[in-house]
């Protein structure tokens, strides 16, 4: 017996890990997850991953014609047998997506076992997952929360009026000004279907989510859900109803900005490297037993294409054109 329970205090670091393995990641899944509702998700084996942008393919040519061999516009001379004409990606589309590793843990003294103190340790490892989740759904909507100010691979933010396209010369916007409300949601679904790719071809996108903060659940409910058009008295048809999906993501720090998305075609990744992992290590010398999280990711969008955003307020300059209207 004697035996026996020195060999079980000498390793309780080991004897406490099954459990609060299980906690952790119990824990770390006990609410559905916010980030996988916008992004796809993926797995990778990589240092980093490559991806890239809705090209600037030129449209189809008639098989024996003369054509264009890149985006450069340098002429191919049409040759005695027809040939298929091929191009090559241009520089500008590449997005590269950089993994970053995470970490946190916390200790377990000898003691705390000595004394019983199994209440005080078993919410250390749901702590410890709270953490990490919370983490992961504040990284992934930054990526909306700072869409107005942060600048991408052109140079824009993702949300902006005048995206550059490489080939054509030409701009593409997919900001819109203003609250949520009817014209304006009606707006950004008709943005949406006014996308045009890199060469200035059409690319039509079909709206089919509406991203909130909690503050705006209940007016996007009413938009979505009324028979009639909420706030008029003329009792017109709701033109919008269920047309989209509501999404409430509860980590947006604004409470006026909102979005329109195509669910399918977007371009907004979060990559694992490495899922959320629990370890245990113990310090014979010291008599505490250590325990870590850990976790590997990257995230981003590789085109701006497949999602509308507002920050819900009036740009000055719009502001004061409506006043000298007035």
């Amino acid at each position: 017996m004697i035996g026996n329970k020195v060999h079980q205090e000498a390793n309780f670091g080991k004897l406490l890990e099954p459990g609060l393995r299980k906690l952790f990641y119990e824990t770390f899944d006990e609410v559905p997850e916010q980030y996988s509702k916008i992004f796809h998700v993926k797995n990778s084996k990589k240092a980093r991953e490559v991806d890239y942008g809705l090209g600037a393919m030129p449209i189809w040519s008639e098989f024996g014609t003369s054509i264009k061999s890149d985006l450069s516009g340098t002429a191919v001379t049409e040759g005695e047998m027809p040939t298929v004409p091929y191009v090559t990606i241009p520089a500008g589309l590449e997005r590269i997506y950089v993994h970053k590793e995470f970490a946190q843990g916390f200790m377990v003294e000898r003691k705390m076992v000595d004394d019983e103190q199994y209440g005080v340790i078993e919410k250390m490892p749901k702590d410890l997952a709270r953490a990490g989740r919370y983490k992961v759904e504040m990284d992934a909507v930054s990526l909306l929360d700072n869409g107005f100010t942060n600048t991408g691979y052109d140079n824009k933010p993702l949300f902006a009026k005048d995206h550059p396209l490489l080939k054509s010369g030409e701009t593409c916007s997919n900001l819109i000004e203003g609250e949520l409300n009817q014209e304006n949601l009606q707006k950004a679904i008709l943005a949406m279907r006014s996308m045009k790719d890199e060469a200035g071809k059409k690319v039509v996108f079909k709206a089919d989510t509406l991203i909130v903060p909690p503050a705006l659940e209940f007016k996007a409910i009413e938009l979505l859900n009324s028979v009639n058009q909420p706030d008029s008295e003329l009792n017109n048809v709701n033109s919008i109803r269920g047309k989209l999906k509501i999404v409430v993501m509860e980590f947006l720090k604004s409470d006026t900005a909102w979005f329109v998305m195509d669910s399918t075609r977007h371009e907004l990744n979060f990559f694992w490297r490495v899922r959320p992992e629990f370890k245990r290590e113990e310090d014979f010398d010291t008599l505490v037993a250590k325990y870590r999280g850990y976790m590997r990711y990257s995230y981003g969008y590789s085109d701006f294409r497949g999602i509308v955003g507002s920050k819900g307020e009036h740009s000055p300059s719009s502001s004061s054109a409506r006043a000298k209207t007035k």
